[in-house]
């Protein structure tokens, strides 16, 4: 029986975007801590699970019907020119069947009325991926389970700072929807704010081998975000190990006056030619760019921060 594999909601000033995954059965192993075999397991079983693919779906909100159409990945995507102030009831139907909604993590996301939201990448930005080494990537993947993946300290503090806050955290990853439960498990485990997940298609074996998750994914996702969020600034954290320096400089010169601070995590102690011209190409475009390991003053970092968001 298909079920609804990821579903959120998101509510902004004065647009929601609804976006959800249908997979035509569940891959959960239905266990509170998994061995490291059963985690092996579940993995496998997520790139052989099939999609709801090219499908018909009615999606009822608030006792209104909307149609949509999964893609090739089972994902379904559409915007409403209307915001919620609480949760809406959704219900989702194929063929006349009200599906089963799996997900053990929030479905909705209002714009709160804060100063300022927070933007952040996840894979080496809060946990520990290996994104740089495949071979290391997918030993760390296939067989170390969420709840013993390492956090990175300077954004797990930072992040655990604002949990306590009513600020919005949107975590914009390249991770194919594939690691949903994965993530938010991680996110749960290690109490980070449980924002909205904005992951990549939902991929089988031989998609992610070719590795092509959409070019312009994160850009146009976080500018979408900004956008249609107003009177609001924005703290962004990444990485120097895939295009988050690259992007997030172009986001700078899109919203000048809507970034506050860019976080970047230092993954190797020497950077390549290539990804020193890009991080000194995001400090010229914008000064307070903080390219930080774990020698970086933590709590200098905190008391930042904390101004900023106004504790």
């Amino acid at each position: 029986m298909a079920i609804v594999w990821q579903l959120s909601v998101i509510s902004l000033n004065s647009k929601s975007l609804i976006k959800g995954v249908i997979l035509e059965k569940n891959p959960l192993v239905k266990k509170k801590k998994i061995s490291r075999l059963d985690h092996l397991l579940m993995l496998i079983k997520s790139y052989r699970t099939k999609p709801l693919k090219n499908s018909e779906i009615v999606i009822n909100i608030e006792d209104k019907n909307f149609s949509a159409t999964s893609n090739s990945h089972g994902m379904f995507e559409f915007e409403l020119d209307i915001s919620f102030k609480n949760k809406p009831e959704i219900s989702i139907w194929f063929q006349d069947k009200k599906l089963e909604n799996t997900q053990d993590y929030p479905i909705f996301f209002r714009n709160k009325n804060t100063k300022i939201d927070v933007i952040s990448d996840i894979d080496d930005t809060i946990l520990i991926s290996h994104t740089a080494s495949a071979i290391k990537r997918i030993g760390v993947l296939s067989l170390v389970p969420s709840y013993k993946r390492k956090t990175i300290l300077l954004t797990q503090k930072l992040l655990e700072l604002i949990n306590n806050t009513p600020t919005n955290v949107y975590y914009v990853s390249k991770s194919e929807s594939n690691l949903f439960a994965i993530l938010n498990s991680f996110i749960k485990k290690n109490k980070l704010p449980k924002g909205v997940l904005l992951l990549t298609p939902y991929l089988n074996f031989k998609q992610l081998l070719k590795g092509k998750k959409g070019k312009d994914f994160k850009l146009n996702t976080i500018n979408f975000i900004i956008k249609n969020s107003l009177d609001k600034k924005f703290i962004l954290f990444g990485d120097d190990t895939q295009k988050d320096m690259e992007v997030y400089a172009t986001v700078v010169k899109s919203f000048p006056d809507k970034i506050e601070r860019i976080y970047i995590r230092q993954t190797r102690k020497q950077l390549s030619k290539q990804k020193a011209t890009l991080l000194n190409n995001l400090k010229d475009t914008f000064s307070k760019t903080i390219y930080f390991n774990e020698e970086t003053d933590l709590d200098l970092q905190l008391k930042e921060v904390e101004k900023l968001i106004e504790i």
